[in-house]
């Protein structure tokens, strides 16, 4: 289970100020801003994704917007075939784990001085802003934050023979499966 917290109000507005434009970027004299984002945002906020679009769009006569959903499990291999075609997107939506090898490969913009164009910069959560963060120079902007939980009933765990919390999402799936199965044979479970 994943649950996001916007970091920014308006985290999609942050994207459409060039929050993580590559370097080798040519596209300045088009008027396209290309923009990646990951299919949990195509699912899960669409309307902020086009309040977004519209209000950059509103504010830069001339510039659309043209958001091109991803997938995490590909996206990273696309984006380096970019950097080799010298075709990035202007903007990318990458997860925290991914951003320094691209920052210390120098793929990114440094944005350090245009940081307070962002809204409620003064209160990004301090690792976040760690995340788009290298040798001191912001390269990335905090969008959401993802926190993995699970929350379950011990009781019925327990009377499928589990009394310690279990360790990894592979041993929780594989008592899942187990405490179901008991679920569908004993009654009052």
């Amino acid at each position: 289970m994943r649950y996001r917290v916007f970091a920014v109000v308006a985290a999609a507005i942050a994207l459409s100020a060039v929050a993580a434009t590559t370097a080798q970027s040519s596209k300045a004299a088009g008027h396209t801003l290309t923009v990646w984002l990951q299919v949990d945002a195509q699912n899960g906020w669409p309307g902020i994704v086009a309040a977004a679009n519209n209000a950059f769009e509103n504010s830069h006569p001339g510039w659309n917007v043209n958001v091109q959903y991803q997938q995490w499990t590909t996206h990273l291999q696309k984006f380096d075939a970019t950097i080799a075609g010298n075709d990035t997107p202007d903007v990318i939506e990458m997860g925290n784990t991914e951003m320094t090898k691209y920052m210390a490969a120098g793929a990114f913009t440094n944005i350090t001085a245009n940081q307070g164009q962002f809204d409620n910069s003064k209160n990004w959560l301090t690792g976040m802003r760690a995340w788009g963060t290298y040798e001191g120079k912001l390269y990335g902007v905090p969008y959401y934050a993802g926190s993995r939980v699970i929350t379950y009933r011990s009781d019925l765990f327990a009377k499928a023979g589990f009394k310690k919390p279990p360790k990894s999402m592979a041993q929780f799936q594989k008592q899942l499966a187990k405490v179901g199965k008991m679920q569908k044979h004993v009654k009052g479970f």
